[in-house]
């Protein structure tokens, strides 16, 4: 299995997304290549975003979500509640990720049996300190029912 998954091009497509960030970027009276250079992301993504509602990287989401304050879901179209209180301490994915398997007494090998990706996906992102795919990351957050923001380190809110 691909370490970011091979998904139809119609599923990473999402109405929602592309409404929620036309929207706010009429809310904030700029052009997409305005927003682009604000938030740090490529023209042509902020470009497809919009045109087309393509979900960009989950990079490309925490830097949009990180300059306008707001959730990885809300963001996404997700939820309407537009509150978020950013973590005041500087957790990594990877600290929260340890922590939360601490804290169900679960090892990563347990935690991958319920997942759509093998064991050796967490030791990847932990050793070469990346992050996985937003696919990924919906589904280690559903598996601890905790938001994605929240698996992030993003906040400490964990809903």
């Amino acid at each position: 299995m691909p370490r970011n998954p091979t998904i139809h091009p119609t599923q990473r497509i999402s109405p929602e997304f592309q409404d929620r960030l036309n929207s706010i970027i009429k809310d904030k009276e700029c052009t997409k290549y305005e927003f682009s250079s604000l938030v740090g992301v490529s023209k042509e993504v902020i470009s497809r975003s919009c045109l087309y509602g393509i979900i960009p990287s989950l990079q490309s989401l925490i830097k949009i979500a990180d300059y306008l304050n707001i959730s990885i879901n809300y963001l996404l179209g997700k939820t309407s509640n537009s509150n978020f209180i950013k973590s005041e301490c500087n957790v990594s994915f990877h600290e929260r990720l340890r922590s939360l398997a601490n804290e169900k007494h679960k090892k990563y090998s347990e935690i991958a049996r319920k997942m759509i990706f093998p064991e050796s996906y967490f030791h990847d992102w932990i050793r070469t300190n990346t992050l996985p795919s937003l696919d990924y990351l919906i589904k280690i957050a559903e598996y601890f029912n905790v938001s994605p923001d929240y698996i992030l380190g993003r906040t400490d809110e964990r809903d």
